[in-house]
């Protein structure tokens, strides 16, 4: 997800791109509803609320909450698509950013804990106090530590990047490409992936496309066409597998088997809804606000106190008043409130808290630097 600039100034920015954030943050915050609704939690001690959407169903309803489940990795990849190509017209490591990228975390991580600690009388579990406490360190926003891990390493790989013809670049974005995207879609235990080796794979991918397929990018038909694929094969995929799971026993329990940041259906689709977006062009200052709040948005909605607490309780609360019959539009109204909760709290906390944190990076910073660049000294001395 790409960060929020902090700069003083900021030009004028094209909606389009913007909007289609908005639409990938609402993408996440209904995976994220469906995730609590499907998997249980050891940090409550109700879980009738439970849904078993692992297994192949004749349940409409269940099924469409099993596609919703995948919509989590197309708003991601979503997000870090836009995110790579500014990246790749970067040209260095703005460590000012990082830092205050951390910090802010924390900073959220923090005040959610002391609100719900006030709230709950203090009955929250120690393994998430202390998870509250180190909110990188212990990933609890995947997306936001992957980042973090990323971010300063951009500027080597656009440096790798600019040293390749355009049939080396073909050929390495292609080996990456179908190494962990390919096979390691059909079994991700291959060739050791990991998150950060997929981002890697998708920035050469986006590299490729921003360098040499402009007139592909640029062309909203033939990545209308590129969504259809995506789409055909993201839907295609889990019906062919709930089909088979009703017959064959082994295959029962995989519906949620390509839900996998490696899918290149998703991939496909996130590609061509930013390429869509790149090329569709006005300006709203609306849309450009709520979308410059999505890392925000994206820190509150899954905080681990909120996902852990106060989202079960409230669809335990629809199991138990309501039932099942309408889940679908139930999981679609928790979301939205979800999302303009989100909004509204990150709103509130960019009005206030933020300049705090703005002004303890600025004095921070500069400390934090000296103090590296005398400990760099020291050891470069060292014989």
């Amino acid at each position: 997800m790409q960060a929020e600039r902090i700069d003083a100034q900021k030009a004028p920015r094209e909606s389009g791109i913007e909007l289609v954030k908005i639409i990938a943050i609402f993408l996440i915050v209904i995976s994220h509803v469906v995730m609590t609704l499907c998997v249980g939690n050891d940090y409550i001690s109700y879980q009738d609320y439970v849904l078993n959407l692992y297994a192949a169903t004749t349940n409409v309803q269940y099924f469409l909450l099993i596609l919703f489940r995948h919509l989590g990795v197309l708003g991601n990849t979503v997000f870090f698509v836009s995110s790579a190509w500014f990246l790749l017209r970067s040209s260095r490591f703005k460590k000012r950013k990082w830092l205050f990228m951390l910090v802010e975390i924390w900073v959220i991580s923090v005040s959610i804990l002391i609100v719900t600690y006030l709230i709950t009388g203090g009955s929250i579990s120690g393994e998430l106090i202390l998870k509250s406490f180190f909110p990188t360190l212990f990933s609890n926003n995947w997306y936001l530590t992957c980042y973090l891990l990323f971010y300063p390493i951009h500027p080597l790989l656009n440096t790798v990047i600019r040293s390749l013809d355009k049939r080396h670049l073909f050929r390495f974005s292609a080996a990456l490409f179908t190494l962990y995207c390919v096979f390691g879609f059909l079994s991700d235990s291959l060739f050791f992936s990991s998150l950060i080796i997929l981002w890697i794979t998708f920035y050469f991918v986006m590299a490729y496309i921003q360098l040499y397929l402009a007139d592909f990018s640029n062309d909203p038909k033939k990545n209308a066409l590129l969504f259809l694929f995506g789409l055909v094969g993201f839907i295609g995929l889990p019906v062919l597998t709930n089909c088979l799971g009703l017959r064959i026993p082994f295959l029962r329990n995989q519906m949620l088997r390509w839900s996998t940041s490696c899918n290149p259906f998703l991939i496909a689709m996130a590609i061509a809804m930013f390429n869509i977006a790149r090329n569709i062009h006005f300006r709203s200052g609306a849309v450009n606000y709520i979308a410059g709040l999505s890392m925000l948005i994206y820190i509150i909605h899954e905080n681990i106190l909120l996902s852990n607490y106060f989202r079960p309780y409230i669809i335990n609360l629809i199991y138990t008043n309501y039932g099942y019959d309408h889940i679908v539009l139930w999981v679609l109204f928790l979301s939205v409130g979800i999302l303009l909760f989100g909004i509204v709290c990150s709103a509130l906390y960019d009005k206030t808290l933020r300049t705090l944190v703005v002004k303890f990076c600025d004095w921070l910073y500069p400390v934090l630097r000296k103090g590296y660049l005398c400990i760099e000294k020291r050891l470069l001395e060292f014989h």
